[in-house]
């Protein structure tokens, strides 16, 4: 019993630990990604280098070297994973060559203990008389076919020694790549901590900069929340207004439901076993078209492409503070994306344009999916109407100049869902798709 209490625990672990081991990345995939963050970085570097020229700083500059921090923080990880799977590799590789010497010399001495004895018994006349000696037919034959088997043993055991030696060869050449390779990344991973230290520093000056003139920071911000308000009421207005077209068909199809109450409730009879289990109630589905929409776009969680093709987020969902200023925080809505100007923002599902609006000179969008909504704020030539089907990664419109005129496109992507008759802000990361 306590062996198979014992056998049971070991199966336990291991159906833990292997789908661990493999779902671990190859190091073509982890320098697949590190190349992938490498080159976010130089587009991150290059808008930093832009907005360098404007002297005065800014939080958008602050929040860029930040995410400019993480990205390489997400060089040196994929790095340090790098160097993990090489080093495992060479262990790998020591205990296979390891393995195989002793296998080359345990043949070399097998095939050498043959040699040693066909050379004592190398006459002609010792063979045929091993053959002579038989005492019968049967016999002879039996001793030809042992001598036959004897010559293709040791014909095969100077091929397997070959064989052996061969693989040797190569564990020694794929041991000197992954020592080189080792070298070369050891060398980057140094390079890449630089960088990083040289990027904090920069961060740092830029906060102590922003620290002097915090107050009008702060003013900045009120500014901003002010146009986020703005935001927050036209999206208010806008379910308050698409509940209220809803409640208005409904009733009306109520209407004529009860014009038709035998008929219905004849159909009712005959579907409702096969009705599967409702969702919960909400006035914007209402009807099966509109619910699919809402369930292929809860479907897509995490799966969503990004409203630009190159961007970074400057500006995360949710409150938080302003590192290195106690008195400043902001509070997001959605996520601040910084991309060119003039790139073109695109519809992230398919779903229907329910208001092109302007908030504070701006253009924004709101497309609705169903009971979700999505908002893509500071836009310019916006090429979508109201009541426009859009298609996913249907352009909506381009990409203007942050509120900080530092040269760099930003806009503000906003994701919404309807519960009740209100509208309930999500975090847009948690439905695109990560970098």
């Amino acid at each position: 019993m306590r062996k198979l209490i014992i056998s049971l625990i070991g199966a336990f672990f291991i159906g833990i630990c292997l789908p661990a081991r493999a779902q671990q990345p190859t190091k073509e995939e982890l320098e697949k990604q590190r190349v992938q963050i490498q080159q976010e970085i130089e587009e991150l570097k290059k808008s930093q280098g832009e907005v360098k020229k404007n002297k005065k700083e800014s939080l958008g500059q602050l929040a860029r070297i930040q995410s400019l921090i993480r990205k390489r923080d997400a060089v040196i990880e994929t790095i340090n994973k790098q160097m993990r799977l090489i080093d495992d590799d060479i262990f790998t590789n020591n205990r296979e060559i390891y393995r195989l010497q002793k296998d080359l010399d345990t043949l070399k001495a097998q095939y050498a203990k043959t040699v040693e004895y066909a050379y004592k018994n190398r006459s002609n006349y010792d063979m045929l008389n091993f053959l002579f000696s038989a005492v019968s037919f049967n016999d002879a034959i039996k001793r030809i076919e042992y001598l036959k088997s004897y010559r293709e043993y040791r014909e095969k055991k100077v091929q397997d020694i070959y064989t052996t030696q061969t693989l040797l060869s190569q564990k020694n050449q794929s041991l000197a790549q992954n020592k080189t390779l080792k070298t070369k990344t050891l060398t980057e991973q140094s390079n890449q901590m630089k960088k990083l230290e040289e990027e904090k520093k920069e961060k740092d000056d830029v906060v102590a900069k922003l620290k002097s003139r915090e107050n009008e920071l702060n003013k900045e911000l009120v500014a901003k929340n002010k146009v986020e308000k703005s935001i927050k009421n036209s999206i208010a207005a806008i379910i308050k207004r698409e509940i209220k077209e809803a409640e208005e068909r409904e009733r009306k199809e109520a209407a004529l439901a009860k014009a038709n109450a035998a008929k219905t409730s004849k159909s009712n009879a005959s579907t409702s076993n096969a009705t599967k289990k409702p969702r919960e109630e909400n006035k914007l589905e209402n009807t099966p078209e509109v619910t699919a929409v809402s369930v292929g776009f809860e479907n897509n969680r995490r799966k969503l492409p990004w409203p630009v093709d190159k961007g970074n987020i400057t500006g995360r969902f949710g409150r938080h503070p302003i590192e290195g200023m106690e008195k400043v925080t902001e509070d997001n809505i959605g996520v601040y994306m910084q991309t060119n100007i003039g790139a073109p923002v695109k519809a992230v599902y398919e779903g229907t344009v329910l208001s092109v609006h302007d908030v504070g000179g701006t253009a924004a969008v709101t497309v609705r999916h169903g009971k979700y909504l999505t908002t893509y704020y500071n836009l310019n030539g916006v090429s979508v109407n109201k009541d426009d089907a859009v298609k996913l990664g249907q352009t909506l419109g381009k990409a203007a100049e942050s509120d900080s005129e530092d040269g760099v496109g930003e806009i503000l992507f906003v994701v919404t869902v309807v519960v009740g008759n209100n509208p309930k802000y999500l975090n847009p990361e948690d439905w695109i798709k990560p970098r």
